[in-house]
C-alpha cells in the first residue's frame, strides 16, 4: 500500500494527478488522508466526484430507484424516441453501432433509463450516483465492449437487463455507502485538468500544501484512454463530435499516437536527453520499413510523452512541502515497434533535472506484453523534494 510506503498518517494530504476513477482518493478518505486528485478525462473525473461524495444516504438513494419505474416505462413506450437521444446521435454517428459496441435493444432501455434518472425529483447527487451505476451496467452488462491491451467488442447479445443489473449496481453502492458512513474520513477534492500544468489548475494557496503524491500515469504506448471511456463519454453528454474528442484529447499526456498534434512542443524539451534520442533514432529506424502512417508517429508520441511528463514533474515540484515523496506506478514499455522503453528509468533521470531525489525503483509486478510476448515490468518510481 503506497500510503503505508511513503509513511502518511491522518491528516497528512495526497495529490493524485492522473487520477483516474478515484481509486487512490478513495484509499486516502478511508485512511481519514488529506487528497486531491486531478483528471483530464471528464468521464473520469464525474467517477471520482461521485465515488468520493460519501454524503449519500443509502435508503434515500434506494427510495429514488424505486421512484424511477414510472418514468422508466414511460420512456420505453416511445419506442423510436430514443434515437433522437444525444448519446445515440454519436454512437450512430461516429460508427460504434455499426462497429457493434451495443445492440439496440440494450442501448434503448439504456437511454430510457437516462432520461428516466434525469427526470428524478432528488438532487443531483443522487442522480449522479444512479447515472454512474448506469455506466456501469452499460460498460459492463449491456454492451459487447472487452478490454485487452486494446478495446475490442465480443460476440453480440440481442437484449440484456439493463434495469436488473441496475438495480444490482445500486445496491451494493448502497451496501458499500453504510460501510463508509461509519469511517472518519477526510474529504477529497477532485479537478478537470491538464496534469503538464498542476500550479494551474488548483488554487494558488495550494503552493507547498501537499506531503505526498501517489499515482498511476499513462505509460508511453498506442493505449488511447478516451476511447477506452467513449460509451460513458457518450452518456454523459460529454462528447458530440470529433473536435469535442480531440478537445479532451488535447488535455492528455500525449501517450499514443492518434493523439498527437501538429501544434505539440514537449517534446522539446526532451529531444536532447540521451536515452531518448537513442530511443527515438532507434524507433524511427525501424519505422522507416513500415508501411502504415502511425509508424510514422512513434518517434515523436515517445518525445511527446516524456516532455509532457516532464512538464508535470517541474508544475508539482512546487505543490509539494519540503521533502515531500511521490509515488509513481509506471510501466516500461514495447508497443512502439519491440524497441524496449524503460519508462520509470527516464522517468528518474527527468526528475532529478527538475529537483527531485530519486529514492528508488522498486519492481511491482510482471505484465504480459502481445508485443514481444514476453513479461515486460512495472515499477514504483520513488522521489523527494529536495529542500
Amino acid at each position: 500500500m503506497l500510503i503505508d510506503k511513503l509513511q502518511l498518517n491522518a491528516g497528512d494530504s495526497v495529490l493524485d494527478p492522473f487520477c483516474g476513477t478515484g481509486t487512490t482518493l478513495v484509499e486516502c478518505m478511508k485512511r481519514n488522508v488529506e487528497c486531491v486528485g486531478i483528471e483530464a478525462n471528464p468521464a473520469c473525473v464525474f467517477a471520482s466526484s461521485v465515488k468520493t461524495n460519501w454524503d449519500i444516504r443509502s435508503h434515500r438513494l434506494l427510495e429514488c430507484v424505486g421512484d424511477l419505474d414510472l418514468s422508466y416505462r414511460k420512456h420505453l413506450r416511445r419506442f423510436v424516441g430514443y434515437k433522437k437521444d444525444p448519446a445515440y446521435l454519436y454512437l450512430d454517428q461516429a460508427g460504434m453501432l455499426e462497429r457493434g459496441w451495443i445492440s439496440p435493444e440494450p442501448l434503448r432501455k439504456a437511454i430510457c433509463l437516462k432520461n428516466a434518472i434525469a427526470e428524478a425529483r432528488t438532487s443531483v447527487h443522487y442522480k449522479n450516483v444512479m447515472r454512474l451505476a448506469l455506466l456501469s451496467e452499460v460498460v459492463q452488462g449491456a454492451s459487447h465492449v472487452k478490454f485487452g491491451p486494446q478495446l475490442y467488442c465480443s460476440t453480440p447479445k440481442i437484449d440484456a437487463d439493463v434495469i436488473g443489473g441496475f438495480d444490482k449496481r445500486i445496491r451494493q453502492i448502497a451496501k458499500d455507502l453504510d460501510l463508509v458512513s461509519v469511517l472518519e474520513h477526510s474529504i477529497a477534492k477532485v479537478f478537470c485538468g491538464d496534469s503538464r500544468n498542476c500550479q494551474g489548475i488548483l488554487p494558488v494557496k495550494s503552493k507547498n500544501t501537499f506531503d505526498a503524491v501517489i499515482c498511476s500515469p499513462p505509460y508511453p504506448g498506442e493505449h488511447d484512454y478516451t476511447r477506452h471511456t467513449r460509451l460513458e463519454l457518450a452518456f454523459l453528454g460529454l462528447v458530440w463530435d470529433v473536435y469535442s474528442v480531440r478537445r479532451i484529447k488535447q488535455a492528455m499526456i500525449r501517450s499514443h499516437t492518434k493523439g498527437i498534434y501538429k501544434s505539440d512542443v514537449e517534446g522539446d524539451t526532451v529531444k536532447d536527453h540521451p536515452c531518448i534520442a537513442r530511443l527515438v533514432k532507434e524507433i524511427e529506424l525501424r519505422a522507416r520499413e513500415k508501411k502504415h502512417g502511425f509508424a510514422r508517429l512513434y518517434g515523436k508520441a515517445t518525445l511527446e510523452y516524456f516532455g509532457g511528463m516532464k512538464c508535470h514533474l517541474r508544475s508539482i515540484h512546487a505543490l509539494l512541502r519540503a521533502n515531500g515523496k511521490c509515488a509513481y506506478v509506471v510501466g516500461d514499455q514495447t508497443s512502439y515497434l519491440q524497441v524496449h522503453i524503460p519508462t520509470a528509468e527516464i522517468l528518474s533521470s527527468l526528475a532529478e533535472a527538475v529537483g527531485f531525489e530519486v529514492m528508488g525503483i522498486d519492481r511491482w509486478r510482471g505484465r504480459w506484453s502481445t508485443a514481444t510476448s514476453r513479461v515486460v515490468d512495472e515499477n514504483i518510481l520513488l522521489l523527494k523534494r529536495k529542500g
